[in-house]
This record gives C-alpha cells, structure tokens and sequence, in this order.
C-alpha cells in the first residue's frame, strides 16, 4: 500500500544496442511511459505495466505484453477504473493475467483477470478489499489452480485471500492464522517473494511475513530495528535478500540462510541500485539491480549473492533503467522509457542477449574467469570471480610467452567485470594470467 516506485522521465543520452542487449519497443500510446512491474512468465510471455513518466504521476492502467520473447510487443489499456491504480501484474500465460488495482481516493481495491490478452477485464468478487482500509498489494499463483491475493490489514487483520480453483473463487485467510499486525502496519504494492508453497511478504514496519503451506498459516520476523519499507526476493527456500526500501534508505541489504527467520546485513561493495532487482533463476546466487536516478542510474549484476557489485557495460549512467526480471542466465528483461517520436533511443523494454560465456554460471565459492565475447576483435570484458577480495592482477602473454598486456583490478571486490582493449594487438591465440596472490587462473582468449 501507499508506495509506488515513481521517477519523472529525464531527457539523458538513451540506450541504443549494445553487446549484451537488445531493444524492443513496447508501443505505448502516449510518451515517456516507464515500466513499474513486469513479470516474466517464460522465455516467450513477459507482461508489463507502464506508468506516467511526465508527471503529475496519471495512474495509468497501460500495460504491454509479449507472446514471442519480446520480438513484439503488444501495448493496451484496461478500460473503465477512472480513479484506480494497477499495482502489479501477474501473467499466467499469453493470454491471462491478473492485475490487484486500488482506489486513489478513498482506498478499497478490487482484483481482475483477462483471458483475452487484455482486451477485456472481469472483477473477482469473492475478495472485498472494501474501503476505507482496503487495499489490494499482491497476487500470485503457486500452479494453474492455486492462488493468493495479499492486502492490507482490514477488520483488524492482513486481508488475505487463497484459491484453488483458478482463481474463480477466493476465500479469507482466518485472522487466528496471521500474526497481528503492528499500528500503522500495512503491505507494500509488489514487495514479495514465492518460491515452491513459500510465499513472503515486506511491510513498512520493517517486517517479513511468511507462509510455508501456500495460505493456511503465517510467521512474521523483524529484519532491521525502526520502521522502514521492506521489500524481498528469495532464490530458494532458505537464502533470501531484504531490501530496505525507505524514503532515508541508502539501499541497505539484509540476508537470510534459513529462511527468514533471521536476517544479517550486507557489507555491499561496487554499484548496487536500489529501484529494483531480481535474482537470475537457474544459479546459485547471482542477482541483477536497476537504478533510474539521473545521478546514478544503471543495470548491474552480483555473482556472490548482492554482496558485490559490478555494472553490465555501456549501462552505468545511459538510461533510466526501472522494473527487472529473468527467467533463466540466459533470458531477463529491463524496463525504461518508451517515447514514440524516438524509439531508436527510448524503446521501452531491453532484453539481455544470452551468457554464451557462462559468467552467470560461475561459483564464487570455486572462482573462475570469464573473458567474452572470445573469438573477438581485440575489444573484451574479462568477468573474475572468487578471488578472495584481493587486487587481482591481469597479464596477457603471446604464443611466444612475451607480456603484452599488464592490468590491475583494485576495487578490492570478490567479482569483477572490467574491459581490456587489445584491439592494437595481432591476430592470434593469447593466454591471459589472473593472480590474487593465492589464487592464479589461466584463460585462452583468440583474437580474429
């Protein structure tokens, strides 16, 4: 409830293609709509719900969608709801998804579902969500038949409601099952994490609220002393990150291995963002962050679980990178702004182009190098990781064992993405040598 992620466009370079990404366009209607939720169903479906970028903030019922991996987009509108906001989206396929919206006036909210790609909207009406303390933050289906949708308190007690049927009807979790909630608590539109029949929820009380079961029963744990917006992403059952999303917050992280029910901060190091962020399904531990400041704005990734940071090339300072998610190392989305009069530089949606090298791939806890893209014309990223925190130096030797290239990586961080130019360099086979002191690892790289 009560906190939108909303940030006024602002007329910076644009983001034009690079190595790693691709633009699509998402075809908005109007201009300098961003995107403030998406979520990625699979490698072909992603919805995606826009908001007004111009100001003064319209809450705009815009959303876009994808069938084909993005390579078009499909933008519309849910029609009617003059003094509602759409919180989030939840896609079930290309065809179905549902939106929780909320009454900008007076509170109370109401869950709807289209079957039809978006071209018509039906309410749900078995949730109340009724005003004046109604309000509608979260949906989420654990399968095709069982579903939760999660708002604020009402009546004395968070309003949750489970399905099992689809979502055709919806019942209240009973008020014995949830711990109480605190003065003045309420949920945050969005902020949740589901992984197997493990839901949690943040709330601005600085709080976590978890089921195990999908619905029946509820815990809450406390992950920082003081009140502050809480928002939480999870990669398994039991390794989970809270993020501290306060209006004073300077992007603090909290971790926990077991869970939830403990949390520890983290010592964050290289440029963590703070708008959004998801973990990359399908490795252990590495996670992506956005920011759409005009002061610091950019997409980066951690290889080590968010303890440290490293920016994706040509993003750092570009665009206004806003709402993320993956579907796997190889497949993941990012939102920004959309401008029809320039496409080229405001399309609206990037998609990461693969991992052929496997950086995601990588251990921290085993280490390893990546050098990509390899063949290549002398124009590298070297990805390192694992090496302990250390200065890690770089040296390039030819066939004939001669240094051609020496480089030191200072940032004392445990990965690294850093580009080394050896464009001046002949064609040929090379050996690159990256040593911490303890640790030394050898990797092949081709110039053509």
């Amino acid at each position: 409830m009560k906190k939108l992620l909303l940030f006024l466009f602002i007329l910076l370079a644009g983001f034009t293609s690079r190595a790693q990404w691709i633009t699509q366009v998402t075809h908005f209607p109007i201009d300098a709509v961003g995107i403030h939720y998406m979520h990625a169903v699979d490698e072909n479906v992603v919805w995606a719900m826009g908001y007004d970028g111009l100001g003064p903030f319209e809450y705009l019922k815009n959303f876009t969608r994808t069938t084909d991996g993005g390579n078009t987009w499909q933008a519309g509108i849910i029609p009617g709801y003059a003094i509602y906001g759409v919180a989030m989206v939840y896609g079930i396929d290309g065809l179905t998804a549902w939106v929780p919206i909320y009454d900008t006036v007076s509170n109370g909210g109401k869950l709807l579902k289209t079957t039809d790609g978006g071209v018509t909207w039906t309410e749900k009406n078995t949730t109340a969500f009724a005003a004046p303390d109604g309000f509608p933050d979260i949906v989420h289906f654990f399968n095709a038949t069982d579903g939760i949708c999660i708002g604020d308190p009402n009546g004395g007690y968070f309003e949750i409601y489970t399905t099992t049927d689809g979502g055709d009807t919806w019942i209240r979790t009973p008020q014995a099952n949830i711990p109480a909630q605190l003065s003045s608590e309420w949920g945050v539109i969005g902020y949740y994490a589901a992984i197997g029949d493990n839901i949690w929820f943040g709330t601005n009380k600085s709080r976590v609220y978890k089921t195990t079961d999908k619905r029946l029963t509820w815990t809450v744990s406390t992950v920082v002393t003081g009140a502050t917006f809480i928002d939480v992403d999870f990669i398994n059952a039991n390794h989970g990150i809270a993020h501290d999303r306060g209006a004073n917050s300077t992007g603090a992280m909290y971790e926990t291995l077991d869970g939830g029910t403990t949390w520890t901060p983290i010592a964050i190091s290289g440029p963590h963002y703070t708008y959004d962020f998801s973990w990359v399904p399908g490795t252990t531990q590495a996670c992506i962050s956005t920011a759409v400041t005009s002061a610091a704005s950019g997409v980066s990734f951690s290889l080590d679980g968010g303890h440290s940071w490293t920016d994706f090339n040509g993003t750092a300072n570009a665009y206004q990178f806003m709402a993320t998610d993956w579907v796997n190392p190889t497949t993941g989305w990012v939102g920004g702004y959309y401008r029809p009069q320039d496409t080229v530089s405001f399309p609206g949606m990037f998609k990461y182009n693969g991992d052929p090298v496997g950086v995601f791939q990588i251990d921290p806890k085993e280490g390893g190098i990546s050098i990509y893209p390899n063949p290549g014309n002398g124009q590298f990223n070297l990805v390192v990781v694992g090496f302990e925190n250390k200065d890690v130096a770089v040296n390039i030797f030819n066939a004939l064992g001669q240094n051609v290239y020496t480089g030191q990586l200072r940032q004392n961080l445990i990965s690294y993405n850093q580009p080394i130019d050896l464009s001046g360099l002949a064609r040929g086979t090379y050996m690159a040598v990256v040593n911490c002191g303890k640790k030394v690892m050898n990797k092949k790289l081709v110039i053509r």
